[in-house]
């Protein structure tokens, strides 16, 4: 009877022992795994690096209006997406109207892209429709195109 009680008393200590475990390891969790470092050849950090500037290249040639993915459907739109701090269509103007526009306004063209100041200014007629534009980001031919055919879409 008394190796019986020596036995029972070391089960039930072992018991504890491995819920003692059991309960710290459950505390603990998991680790999360550990990164592994890349380590890059030279000639692939030179691969990297230009694709790198390649990417840096194409992003420049790819005009605003095409990064974002859609075509703006109203002035608003546009506005916000090219940055321009005021936008003129007909009659309705959006932002406030920089001094010294008039001049730039009343000349005779279909496009015309000039400087003022440190703002870039953009007139554009087309069907009918006058558009102007004032901001102070430089656009790309192919934005610019995109600014007479906007028209059309309005």
């Amino acid at each position: 009877m008394y190796l019986q009680i020596v036995e029972l008393s070391l089960l039930v200590a072992a018991v504890a022992a491995l819920a003692l475990i059991i309960f710290l390891v459950s505390r603990r969790g998991a680790s999360p795994p550990q990164e592994v470092g890349v380590r890059y050849t030279p000639g692939e950090q030179e691969i990297l690096r230009q694709l790198g500037e390649m990417k840096e290249r194409v992003d420049k040639m790819i005009p605003p209006y095409g990064r974002v993915g859609y075509i703006p459907s109203s002035v608003e739109e546009l506005k916000e997406l090219l940055g321009f701090t005021y936008v003129k269509l007909g009659e309705r103007e959006l932002g406030e109207r920089p001094s010294g526009l008039e001049k730039i306004e009343e000349l005779d063209a279909d496009f015309l892209q000039a400087r003022l100041g440190e703002r870039y200014v953009y007139v554009v007629r087309r069907g009918g429709k006058k558009f102007v534009a004032v901001g102070n980001q430089y656009l790309d031919y192919l934005t610019a195109r995109f600014l007479i055919e906007f028209l059309d879409y309005i």
